[in-house]
C-alpha cells in the first residue's frame, strides 16, 4: 500500500566506480554516498512471480520526484521502506515537463 502523496521519504544511493576483475569498472555499492529525499510520492506498479527451478518475484514501482531535488540517473539505486531498488531505464529529464515538475523514476526490484 503506497504512502500518504508528499509524505515519503527515499535515499539515492550512488556508488563510485571502481575497479574490479579483468580491468572492468564496476559499481561500490558498499561505499555508496546517501542522499536523503523528503516529500517524494512511490506507488507500486506491478509484480511477476516466476516459478522454475530459481523462484523469482520482480516487484516494480514508480518514484515521483519534488521539483528541484537531486536528479537520479540509470546508475543509482534507491532505498524505499528498508528495501534498495534499482532504477529501470533512463529516468525523464524533468525540465522537459515545466519548471514546477520533479523527475519521474521507475525503479525494479528482484527477489530470489
Amino acid at each position: 500500500m503506497p504512502g500518504h502523496i508528499d509524505r515519503q521519504t527515499v535515499i539515492l544511493l550512488d556508488a563510485p566506480l571502481i575497479q574490479g576483475a579483468y580491468n572492468k569498472q564496476v559499481r561500490d555499492w558498499e561505499h555508496a554516498a546517501e542522499t536523503e529525499v523528503r516529500r517524494v510520492t512511490v506507488d507500486y506498479t506491478g509484480s511477476s512471480e516466476t516459478k522454475t527451478a530459481g523462484d523469482q518475484t520482480v516487484t516494480t514501482a514508480r518514484l515521483f520526484m519534488p521539483p528541484r531535488a537531486p536528479r537520479v540517473t540509470e546508475w543509482m539505486r534507491v532505498r524505499w521502506q528498508n528495501r534498495d531498488w534499482e532504477v529501470d531505464g533512463v529516468p525523464a529529464v524533468p525540465e522537459q515537463a515545466g519548471p514546477l515538475s520533479g523527475q519521474v523514476v521507475d525503479l525494479r526490484e528482484v527477489a530470489g
